[in-house]
């Protein structure tokens, strides 16, 4: 079988993590991959070090709409797809599945889009994008032949607009997974000693570190420390707020690191305050670390918090509710260590890798 790969951007994410998974799973059971991407980055780094794949970069790929650039890039891709023709074209990232999808009109290949949210998924501030996705995204699923949705929120909201179409019985709900570490605390004992909160993403509007930053703000209990692992277009205004609420000592930024594992291993909690989701695999492994979690109820979220269980959902945006919930572990430790345990047990019962890469390599089975 020849599988073709194609997502928008290489820079880091969970999104490009899902798709490196792939090639090397791929590989492993002796396909053919191709992968095609738009731009350098760190994805593309991985993929490389792979060996077996053939790399095509395609630089006319990239977010931003342009109806002249778009339709070049229909053009450039529709003459890869048609001089390696493979058997699946599996798409991730919406621009990708959106192009993806018209480049392959009338060729040979069975189209895969795999949602990791929706580009009109709620939390989005602009109702005019909203509206312009949604309709784009009307007008290509019937070009469509499978559909993959990372959580049940993406399947629901797709079937709530139309664009799965439950007769047609093309579309299924497959977790993220992520590989069990080899070392790992799942439980703390953490008496007397200061609690270590960790935030692994990147800095936007989206991930929204502002909120979690006003949520220590208002805590009495000085007996934490917050790091922020990740960089971007918002890191300096919240370093300057940090700075401002005079939260020096209580809080770290340790910019991008492509080796996240010494802070799931080394932190007794994982926060994410976050506008939207599809279905985070960064709390996936902080699920396999065994970290408590809590997280904004948004997209997915739900699907790997259970409230009370394994950790708390709290109101985006809603700093006295995320304070209250982190003031409740910072106050009782051995909290923590269940909500870890069960963290831990979660992952292993619906998010080890093997489930998520069996399930898709069924799909492919199916489709060929």
């Amino acid at each position: 079988m020849k599988i073709m790969y194609c997502i928008t951007s290489a820079s880091w994410g969970g999104a490009q993590l899902h798709v490196l998974e792939l090639c090397q799973h791929q590989i492993d059971l002796g396909n053919e991959v191709v992968f095609v991407v738009g731009n350098d980055g760190l994805l593309l780094d991985k993929v490389k070090k792979i060996g077996k794949v053939k790399i095509i970069s395609l630089p006319t790929l990239h977010r931003e709409l342009s109806l002249v650039n778009d339709c070049k890039v229909i053009f450039d891709l529709r003459k890869i797809i048609k001089k390696e023709e493979p058997d699946i074209l599996h798409l991730h990232s919406s621009k990708a599945g959106t192009v993806g999808r018209l480049a392959s009109i009338g060729l040979s290949v069975k189209t895969i889009f795999t949602v990791h949210g929706w580009a009109f998924t709620n939390g989005i501030s602009s109702n005019i994008k909203k509206k312009i996705y949604q309709l784009i995204e009307k007008i290509v699923s019937p070009l469509t032949d499978y559909f993959i949705c990372v959580s049940k929120y993406d399947y629901d909201i797709g079937e709530q607009h139309g664009i799965l179409k439950i007769t047609k019985h093309n579309y299924a709900v497959v977790h993220n997974g992520v590989p069990e570490p080899t070392e790992k605390n799942i439980t703390h004992n953490l008496e007397n000693e200061a609690i270590k909160i960790v935030m692994i993403a990147r800095f936007s509007a989206q991930k929204d570190q502002t909120t979690l930053i006003k949520a220590i703000s208002q805590i009495s209990n000085r007996n934490f420390l917050v790091t922020f692992v990740g960089d971007g277009s918002t890191l300096e205004e919240n370093q300057k707020l940090v700075k401002d609420m005079k939260l020096d000592k209580r809080v770290k930024f340790v910019g991008f690191k492509q080796n996240v594992i010494p802070y799931l291993i080394n932190n007794d909690l994982y926060i994410l305050s976050t506008h939207y989701e599809g279905l985070p695999i960064s709390l996936i492994e902080a699920m396999s670390y065994g970290l408590p979690l809590i997280a904004s109820d948004v997209g997915g979220n739900s699907e790997l918090v259970s409230e009370g269980v394994n950790g708390f959902l709290v109101k985006p945006e809603d700093e006295q509710q995320l304070a209250e919930r982190i003031t409740c572990l910072l106050n009782d430790s051995s909290l923590l260590d269940k909500f870890g345990v069960n963290s831990f047990n979660k992952y292993k019962k619906e998010f080890e890798i093997s489930r998520m890469l069996s399930k898709i390599d069924q799909i492919y089975c199916n489709l060929k």
